[in-house]
């Protein structure tokens, strides 16, 4: 059966070709592309790739990074790249020492940003997750002492990082959150970023309540930020769960405002200020944004398991959200290829006409497409989901069914004799600008949400951090579902080399399509 990448505007021209790949029963996918990607990723449009580095500790490649401080983007890659190493760093078939040098040498060498320190910024505090897993094995000795950093400094950096973002989230938690009398039941809740003032988004449950409950448990240094840090965080999902959840959907809204009137959230589409017809939520239900906070819920669960709170009020009240949202993801699952839409309350026939064309990347219409980081992130969290016990319902299906919709439908060859992962929103957001609407032609034809595309002349035909990291955590959990072995290593398959690679020994290698398994045919972009 043809497959068809939907990640193209509608109207154009289909010209250009890839080589897809056919999913393999038994293949590390992780591995595969963690060994492609590792140095050249972007974080929307930046580089932002961690140096390669071989089994000895040494840097044979450059970092292909251009940023100066540590950011979500490579931080959420960095983090699901220590997942990878922490569950094969025992199999001797997988060499993972290369990644636990190049991770600990982005984490050593680069701080939290000054907005994160100042809480103004959840987004410059979530690299902060990489370094439970780096500072472990680095305690343990897991691998050995670099030139560069020893374990013992490893150690050390990860500490400081982790109480700088425990302040961090203090300052937040003091200075950025909604006000007593701003709205009813809203107050305590964190701003998303400190310009966003008086909104709570449902990415930001990712980036701050879901690392406080790392850092309660998992934290040497750990000091309550305000007695009772449980209630704190299950506080920021009862809050946004209040008022972005739709029971009829059964999906969350992107982001809500407690001060409707205000500037922040002038420009929003759906959005009301009539008095006694109020509306604080955005218009519609965008899947990456509901992708994080369904991560978060798993992950904070997971924390709370650990911490022995599995018959306390809290965790029952997360582990209820969590159901109601799965099964409503679930039915949102497209029947054909088993991922997710950019809007997951429309189907593909869904197709967005213009958008404001000051702030738009393309004036031909645009369908609702089939996404790969909203993909990843649901499949990731329906089968750690499922490992951790935390559904009602079985889903081991639908995350393996969208495993393998990923593979087939955003794994591409890169040129190089590896892989890329396309068909990512590089980005959304809502107000910032007086463009960013929140509207369903926003996501589609906003300037800042172009996906990434299968066709190697275009500008953006390159892997984006956001679905990078999140298909290492789906691969790894996929990986570790019991009945999926996965013992084989592919080969690259791409024989074009323009620019150097590089395998897990740090070796410059040249691609070839001996031993390949994989069927190439081609994959066309749709109308």
């Amino acid at each position: 059966m043809k497959r068809t990448l939907l990640i193209a505007v509608a109207t154009l021209a289909a010209t250009a070709v890839a080589n897809a790949w056919t999913f393999q029963k038994g293949v590390r996918y992780s591995e595969l592309v963690i060994n492609s990607r590792i140095n050249d990723f972007k974080a929307n449009k930046t580089p932002a790739g961690f140096g390669v580095f071989n089994d000895k500790g040494e840097m044979v490649h450059q970092p292909n990074n251009a940023q100066k401080t540590l950011d979500y983007v490579p931080g959420l890659v960095a983090m699901a790249i220590m997942e990878a190493v922490d569950y094969y760093k025992d199999n001797p078939n997988v060499n993972v020492k290369p990644w636990f040098y190049a991770i600990q040498n982005y984490g050593c060498s680069f701080d939290i940003a000054s907005g994160g320190k100042q809480g103004k910024s959840f987004d410059d505090l979530n690299a902060v997750k990489l370094y439970f897993k780096l500072r472990d094995m680095a305690a343990n000795s897991k691998f050995g002492d670099t030139d560069r950093f020893t374990n013992r400094q490893t150690v050390d950096i990860a500490e400081q990082r982790m109480e700088t973002a425990l302040q961090g989230i203090k300052n937040a938690n003091e200075k950025y959150s909604i006000k007593e009398g701003t709205l009813k039941g809203a107050a305590g809740g964190w701003w998303h970023k400190s310009s966003y003032t008086n909104q709570m988004w449902c990415d930001g449950q990712y980036m701050g309540p879901a690392l406080l409950a790392q850092l309660i448990g998992n934290f040497s240094g750990y000091k309550s930020i305000s007695g009772d840090d449980w209630s704190l965080l299950t506080k920021q999902f009862t809050i946004s769960w209040h008022y972005l959840w739709n029971a009829d959907t059964r999906l969350l809204y992107h982001a809500f405002t407690a001060d409707p009137s205000g500037t922040a959230a002038k420009d929003w589409k759906g959005v009301s200020a009539e008095p006694g017809a109020e509306v604080y939520h955005s218009a519609e239900y965008w899947g990456r944004a509901m992708g994080w906070y369904f991560m978060a819920l798993v992950d904070v669960l997971e924390q709370m398991q650990k911490s022995g709170m599995k018959t306390t009020e809290h965790y029952q009240t997360l582990q209820g959200y969590l159901n109601l949202l799965a099964a409503g993801i679930a039915g949102c699952q497209d029947a054909e290829t088993g991922c997710w839409r950019q809007l997951l309350n429309h189907d593909g026939d869904f197709t967005a006409q213009s958008y404001n064309t000051s702030y738009c990347y393309t004036t031909s219409p645009v369908r609702n497409y089939i996404e790969s980081s909203a993909t990843a992130l649901f499949t990731a969290g329906f089968l750690k989901g499922m490992r951790l016990n935390l559904f009602d319902s079985d889903y081991t299906e639908v995350g393996k069914r969208a495993y393998r919709g990923f593979i087939e439908n955003f794994m591409v060859s890169d040129g190089n004799g590896g892989v890329h992962l396309i068909g990512c929103c590089k980005s959304a957001g809502l107000g910032g600008s007086n463009y960013r609407d929140g509207s369903a032609e926003y996501y589609l034809m906003g300037k800042d949400t172009e996906p990434t595309v299968g066709d190697p002349s275009s500008a953006s035909f390159y892997t984006e951090g956001k679905v990078f990291g999140a298909f290492i955590l789906a691969a790894i959990e996929y990986e570790r579902t019991p009945g999926t072995t996965t013992s084989v290593t592919l080969p690259h398959c791409q024989p074009a080399m323009t620019d150097p690679a590089y395998n897990l020994a740090g070796q410059q290698v040249r691609a070839t399509d001996d031993g390949v398994r994989i069927r190439r045919h081609l994959k066309t972009i749709s109308h």
